[in-house]
């Protein structure tokens, strides 16, 4: 029988990594205590959603996600979408698909189009020109295809993490002077 729902779900992984391995500076790499009850806390989760489609964020290396399905008996079922290597430098969007309908390969999007463009002269005297000089994102953008149903296209899937982040630090440019910029360094 065709299928006729697809389910998805999305789940932060709060940053993980293997045990041992750095995260962030001027962070503490998660013990094997820690690390065991966030796979447990996560296997129960994907167990308890049972999506058709996982998108993830916050990743940093390729065999937690891998222990994380094995933990919730679903490795055999699902195929983890890492890129290949992935082992604990940097922090990426991930996935797990059910087998049968993933379609293609998954691709990871670091880049903005060449031609991309962020800027505006305003729209009003009291509105000042701005523009901002971005050529990628800070956490490449999952995109893959899953396909439920032969007679149907494939289904165009995009895994970000939009997010608020920590204050860029500008302290070490050369342009830096603390006595003009110190006091507006906290929000």
């Amino acid at each position: 029988m065709a299928q006729t729902k697809i389910s998805f779900a999305t789940f932060n992984l709060l940053n993980l990594n293997e045990p041992g391995l750095p995260l962030y500076q001027n962070s503490t790499p998660w013990t094997e205590e820690q690390y065991n009850k966030k796979i447990a806390y996560t296997a129960q989760m994907l167990v308890s959603l049972k999506s058709d489609v996982f998108g993830f964020q916050e990743l940093w290396h390729e065999q937690s996600l891998k222990n994380v399905l094995a933990k919730a008996s679903l490795a055999d079922e699902y195929e983890p979408l890492v890129p290949a290597g992935h082992t604990g430098g940097q922090i990426v969007c991930a996935g797990a698909v059910r087998k049968e309908i993933l379609h293609g390969d998954p691709e990871w999007i670091a880049s903005f189009p060449a031609n991309f463009k962020l800027a505006s002269s305003g729209d009003d005297p009291q509105t000042a020109a701005i523009s901002v000089n971005l050529m990628s994102f800070s956490r490449p953008v999952l995109h893959f295809q899953v396909k439920p149903r032969e007679d149907q296209d494939a289904i165009h899937i995009y895994v970000c993490h939009f997010k608020s982040k920590a204050p860029t630090q500008i302290f070490r440019e050369s342009w830096y002077s603390a006595e003009i910029y110190s006091k507006h360094s906290e929000g």
